[in-house]
């Protein structure tokens, strides 16, 4: 009986020891655990007294409150800031909601002011009227013509008769005009011009510059081909016709003409006549015989005696020598100036 009742005091301590340190390890459990720092410093290795170590050593690993190092206070000072600052669960951010990206929209369009129809450009209204058969025009005017009124400004009285057709009313036949062209058709010729007188250059050019339409000179291989290509331009321009006689030496005006059809409507048609106007009149010429009046209807045929190939002497035109040529009419029929 004695010996039992000392073997129970110690039984007492065990048990006490045992439920020490389970409340030991709860409580050392939130602390180990509570943040990635804490591990560290709380997995340290305390000295337990041997007769602790057969009911103790599965856990004494864990406990930290007989371990002598200093190192346990941080652990459990830190305790408070992970318990009692709650770590934030994940936030899902905002997700922005797209923006419609406009479409873009065609640029406003500007309602019309009511205004009238554009007026159409006129068409150049033929005179006279195309019509089939045999043809017939002439755009002279009378006293239109005016005679040159020095031997060698036969250029510039040709230019000035043709202005007079194209202007109409009252002629222009001053002698302050016809110089004031002589001085116009040599500035505008070209620098092999030799002596007086002035090229076909400088008479197309001079008509040109004044607004009368752009004239050029057209050059031509045979007589034929050069009286239709005139009569063609000046039906379908209603100006007249520049025409280079006596070899280059003289200046006619062509203002009408008579065909086999209208050259507004096909180009199968003969010219059988021509209407000129030679400034050389009244005056006779020693070489080419007598001048004709204004407007003379000369026939086609007899055109070989006055309106040859082009050939200055002293001076060579490649391109022109040897060829028919004219200072023709281009373009509409209304005047430019």
């Amino acid at each position: 009986m004695p010996q039992r009742s000392m073997n129970r005091p110690a039984t007492l301590p065990s048990r006490a020891l045992a439920l020490l340190l389970g409340l030991l390890v709860t409580l050392g459990g939130c602390v180990t655990y509570a943040s990635d720092a804490a591990i560290d410093v709380a997995v340290t290795e305390p000295s337990v007294s041997p007769a602790a170590t057969p009911a103790a050593a599965p856990t004494a690993a864990l406990v930290s409150a007989p371990s002598p190092h200093p190192t346990a206070a941080p652990t459990a000072t830190t305790a408070p800031t992970a318990a009692t600052v709650p770590t934030p669960g994940p936030t899902t951010e905002p997700t922005a909601v797209p923006t419609r990206t406009p479409k873009p929209s065609a640029a406003p369009t500007r309602t019309p002011t009511p205004s009238a129809s554009p007026t159409p450009a006129p068409t150049p209204r033929l005179h006279p009227r195309p019509h089939k058969g045999p043809f017939s025009m002439d755009l002279y005017r009378r006293n239109a013509m005016v005679s040159q009124l020095e031997n060698y400004w036969c250029l510039p009285a040709a230019m000035q008769t043709m202005m007079n057709i194209i202007d109409g009313g009252t002629p222009d036949r001053s002698y302050a005009t016809q110089k004031r062209l002589y001085g116009l058709a040599r500035r505008l010729s070209t620098d092999k011009l030799d002596g007086k007188g002035g090229e076909p250059i400088g008479w197309a050019r001079g008509l040109t510059q004044l607004g009368y339409g752009r004239y050029v000179v057209s050059v031509h291989r045979t007589r034929g081909e050069a009286i239709r290509t005139a009569a063609k331009a000046l039906r379908m321009t209603g100006r007249p016709v520049g025409i280079i006689a006596w070899r280059g030496a003289h200046s006619w005006v062509m203002s009408g003409f008579r065909s086999t059809a209208d050259p507004a409507l096909t180009d199968r048609f003969q010219v059988t006549s021509v209407a000129i106007e030679d400034v050389w009149y009244p005056r006779i010429s020693s070489i080419w015989g007598r001048s004709t009046p204004p407007d003379t209807w000369i026939p086609v045929d007899r055109l070989g005696q006055d309106y040859l190939p082009y050939r200055r002497p002293g001076v060579r035109y490649p391109g022109l020598d040897g060829r028919y040529l004219l200072v023709l009419p281009v373009g509409t029929a209304t005047r430019s100036r």
